[in-house]
């Protein structure tokens, strides 16, 4: 007879190898797993995994597989790190939102039950949140919704319960929220920083790993069938735009010269001059985190610009400041602190949509930048007056700043 051990083993194995999921194994092998008596059902804490002995037994090896899955995206996607002032705000429907994100891409990415199937509780009852309504919704819009139109009540104890389709029954081995785990949000702030920058740079580097290794095996998509990838993907050439973007508007700041072409730029076919400075002195990167950018994903689409655009492009000092109706909170890189940026910004807002809350604040702190990078989709009421150059990167490409330049993110 087999061990819980050695066929949780097999399962994870068999979940990994899989079509399916094999853009999770490199996730999959982060951290430990870890099979616990005292444990009620499976929980993570952003690297390792814990799984209850006598939970899991219950389970088919089908079932295992989702909630294995289900752990490890919990993983990859950082929420307990990311959305932990959604927590703070209501823990309960921040649990809900991540489950219901997670569990429309795991049937999404396998919706005939080849590999995993959600587990049913002793009474048939299928647990655990799903609702077609939510997949494809960002955490963020998810959680809003469950704000404005209300949540299915808690589980109570053994009964029966309704999901957002039919499919969250309350039952057996379910966690607070109507699901099958419990989140343990609060490791991630016992981390030190440096600890929680690793962490969130080895979480990309296992996306990237199980990238590879999904291409490799000829399966999925751009970002595989589960979507990973899709916060790897930068859809602007930051290169390009910021050297034509610093060579007409920051010309004063950093002397120019077109007798040595930026070799840079010679794939392209552009021949662009080249900054005597080796990298731009000071930058503001303004993200707009108000309610309207946690639609159809935006704000991650700028985070992950950002990103790309730290990738890309050398600057001594990035001031990154997340603004809705003021600016909510004040972010400071050095030099090669910027390149890990994603993995240390935690954004912060919720509010209205007032651009001309960041020049305000830049003249009431006496920050002079070379430029202001504005993220947002555009929908505000006000541009704001600047007395520095102002690039707008706005993912609405029907809309257009009406001072600075603009640059859509499409």
């Amino acid at each position: 007879m087999q061990t819980l051990p050695r066929r949780f083993k097999a399962v994870k194995i068999s979940v990994m190898r899989s079509d399916e999921f094999i853009e999770l194994s490199g996730v999959m092998m982060m951290g430990k797993a870890e099979l616990s008596e005292d444990f009620p059902t499976a929980c993570t804490d952003g690297r390792n995994e814990i799984y209850g002995i006598k939970f899991i037994t219950a389970l088919a090896d089908k079932e295992l597989g989702f909630v294995i899955v289900h752990e490890n995206v919990h993983k990859a996607a950082r929420h307990t790190t990311i959305y932990y002032t959604l927590y703070k705000l209501d823990a309960r429907l921040a649990n809900m939102a991540c489950d219901y994100w997670i569990n429309g891409r795991i049937l999404k990415a396998d919706p005939r039950g080849n590999v995993v199937t959600m587990p049913r509780d002793s009474k048939g009852n299928i647990m655990g949140l799903h609702d077609i309504k939510y997949d494809g919704w960002p955490v963020l819009k998810i959680f809003r919704d469950l704000q404005e139109n209300g949540a299915p009540p808690p589980p109570q104890g053994d009964g029966d319960g309704e999901g957002g389709d039919g499919e969250g029954g309350e039952g057996d081995g379910q966690g607070e929220s109507g699901n099958f785990d419990e989140h343990d949000w609060e490791s991630q702030q016992g981390l030190s920083d440096k600890e929680r920058k690793e962490q969130a740079e080895d979480v990309q580097q296992a996306i990237r790993q199980g990238a590879m290794a999904a291409k490799k095996a000829g399966v999925g998509g751009k970002s595989g069938k589960l979507g990973l990838g899709e916060l790897l993907q930068s859809k602007v050439r930051w290169e390009q735009e910021m050297a034509e973007f610093v060579s007409s508007a920051c010309a004063s700041k950093d002397e120019s010269t077109w007798s040595r072409p930026n070799r840079r730029f010679l794939h392209t076919g552009l021949i662009m001059p080249s900054l005597i400075g080796e990298s731009i002195r000071e930058a503001v990167l303004a993200i707009d985190a108000s309610w309207s950018m946690l639609t159809d994903d935006r704000l991650t689409k700028v985070v992950s610009e950002v990103q790309a655009l730290a990738d890309q492009v050398n600057i001594d000092k990035v001031h990154i400041l997340y603004w809705d109706g003021h600016v909510e909170k004040h972010e400071i890189y050095r030099g090669a602190e910027f390149k890990t940026f994603s993995a240390d910004t935690t954004p912060s807002g919720g509010g209205g949509t007032d651009p001309a809350c960041v020049p305000d604040y830049l003249a009431k702190e006496g920050i002079t930048p070379d430029f202001t990078l504005m993220l947002t989709d555009g929908e505000v009421s006000s541009w704001g007056e600047w007395s520095t150059p102002v690039l707008w990167a706005i993912t609405n490409e029907r809309i257009t700043a009406p001072v600075g330049k603009t640059i859509n993110i499409n």
